[in-house]
């Protein structure tokens, strides 16, 4: 009887080669032959050829999907073939392919979180500002003697000076700059939410909370503005959408405190019957510490450097962008990375156009006169841009 195993033979010869399994002639078995030469122990293949064993594979090398930073160097490459063959493109547009190139090369680390923490706070003292007058109504109405109809107008006046302050600093932001504006609104904001704390009439109250909801409206859209000039295309919609929890972390910040610090009645003094300072007033101090912390730490933090580029700023820009550069890659580890970036494209501003007219004109009723139209031209057209 023949041995029903002999068809499975595995023996070793002669090195490390093996045998055949399932080898044998006439049968129909599944047959694994040998007839690749054989291999040394460190000979590599055809697959990992060119690789080292301690190379990091891209895991999806082998699917044929590109490595992201092949798709930005093709997306890099794009860009610069346009500029270069002299395609329609405006300077605006210029500026902008040039500046996520720079932003690439800045890369995304230190410098991007805590300008993401200071702009948070920011945020955040603009989520506090719409839950203040709320939370503050049922303790102050015996203090500042209010009606109802007073304490519809507190509620309605926070939104109101808000949307006025979105206007007014919105547009400020392009003409004088992103940072400065963010201080003087955050300054605003906290002056008068200090002084609106010690006020015991109701005009008093109602005329510093809508000054200090004009400074807190202009945040929102400067902060926006403000970090995604400092981020690179691929991460701008991840972090904006992140900056957006602060509003609701300011929602529960205002919360906790009015919860810890409104029933607490003994936390407050008097002087008299003119001058009374309830534990109210003491949340209205606690509620501006989010503003004053976002104000201390833009301090530290630069201009938009996009915004200085569009305003022939370039060697402030160029440091700027420098320092982002040299902090990002200091902290990963690579300090000996240099800031390549030497020549930045600015386009030529209005201003610009405006000293070239002023120059070309002789008589001064003719310099006022261009001066006027050229103002009137620039108000109109910041006027269209925000409708």
């Amino acid at each position: 009887m023949a041995d029903p195993y002999q068809n499975n033979v595995y023996h070793q010869g002669g090195g490390d080669s093996y045998g055949t399994y399932g080898e044998g002639g006439g049968h129909d078995g599944y047959g694994y032959q040998a007839d690749y030469p054989p291999q040394e122990e460190d000979a590599a293949s055809d697959v990992t050829e060119g690789h080292d064993e301690e190379d990091q594979m891209y895991e999806g090398e082998y699917q044929g999907i590109p490595h992201p930073d092949e798709v930005k160097a093709a997306q890099r490459a794009a860009r610069t073939k346009s500029r270069t063959t002299g395609s329609a493109a405006s300077e605006l547009q210029e500026l902008s392919e040039q500046y996520e190139d720079i932003m690439e090369d800045c890369g995304h680390g230190r410098f991007q979180w805590t300008l993401f923490i200071v702009l948070g706070l920011a945020l955040m003292a603009d989520g506090v500002e719409c839950f203040v007058v709320a939370f503050v109504l049922p303790s102050a109405e015996k203090d500042l003697c209010l009606s109802n109809a007073e304490k519809g107008m507190l509620g309605l006046v926070v939104f109101l000076s808000m949307m006025v302050g979105a206007f007014l600093w919105g547009g400020l932001a392009d003409k004088v700059g992103r940072r400065r504006c963010l201080i003087v609104a955050l300054a605003i904001n906290c002056v008068f939410a200090f002084l609106s704390s010690f006020a015991q009439g109701y005009g008093f109250f109602l005329f510093f909370r809508l000054l200090s909801g004009i400074g807190i409206g202009g945040t929102v859209p400067i902060v926006y503005s403000y970090f995604s000039e400092f981020l690179q295309m691929d991460k701008r919609g991840e972090h904006l959408s992140w900056l957006c929890m602060f509003w609701m972390i300011g929602g529960i910040y205002a919360s906790f405190t009015a919860w810890g610090i409104i029933p607490r009645y003994g936390w407050g003094f008097s002087m008299g019957t003119e001058f009374q300072f309830h534990s109210w007033r003491v949340f209205v101090l606690v509620a501006a510490l989010p503003a004053i912390a976002s104000l201390v730490g833009l301090t530290f933090m630069p201009e938009s450097p996009r915004f200085l580029l569009e305003n022939a700023k370039h060697d402030e820009a160029w440091m700027i962008l420098k320092h982002v550069h040299d902090t990002n890659w200091r902290a990963k580890g690579q300090p000996e990375k240099v800031f390549t970036v030497t020549n930045i494209k600015a386009p030529k501003t209005a201003e610009d156009e405006f000293i070239e007219i002023q120059s070309a004109t002789g008589t001064p009723v003719q310099r006022w006169a261009v001066r006027s139209l050229t103002l009137c031209k620039l108000v109109q057209t910041d006027t269209q841009h925000q409708l």
